[in-house]
């Protein structure tokens, strides 16, 4: 598997969903227009939390973010069971531009590694991450049109 590869075309992607952020307010990045079920806050940090959960999970690792985000952006979860603090849209850019970098730093040579359980039925860590990509492009296309219906209303 072709490390430069993977991370090269993950941070591309990171990238426009920075970018994307950057033209967001916070009150924009936590509206909910129908049919969405979730915010962008919500999307970018499904994003975050579930790289860092799923490798620090199977590295035996320590997250690189906070334990209670997962309570705020797992699957299943949305912002309307919210409680406690939720971090600011400019955290979660910060965590979405940091999280490129550190996940290549702890994975580096480890791509070919067998899964202790196999995930959606890929069974190298380097599957799952190229799986990440794509996982990134699903919710840039839902935040990006997220804030399209918040233009038209």
């Amino acid at each position: 598997m072709n490390e430069e590869m993977i991370f090269r075309q993950w941070k591309t992607w990171r990238g426009m969903i920075i970018k994307l952020l950057d033209k967001m307010s916070e009150e924009e990045a936590d509206q909910m227009p129908a049919p969405f079920r979730n915010s962008i806050r919500w999307n970018a940090g499904h994003l975050a939390t579930g790289i860092d959960s799923f490798v620090s999970k199977s590295l035996g690792t320590e997250p690189f973010l906070p334990e209670h985000y997962k309570a705020l952006f797992a699957s299943g979860t949305s912002p309307q069971n919210w409680e406690g603090e939720v971090p600011s849209l400019e955290e979660l850019k910060q965590a979405l531009r940091d999280q490129p970098d550190q996940i290549e730093h702890v994975t580096a040579g480890k791509l070919d590694s067998k899964l202790l359980e196999p995930f959606l039925g890929m069974e190298t860590l380097g599957e799952v991450l190229a799986f990440m990509i794509s996982h990134d492009a699903l919710h840039l296309g839902t935040m990006s049109a997220i804030r399209k219906t918040i233009k038209i209303q």
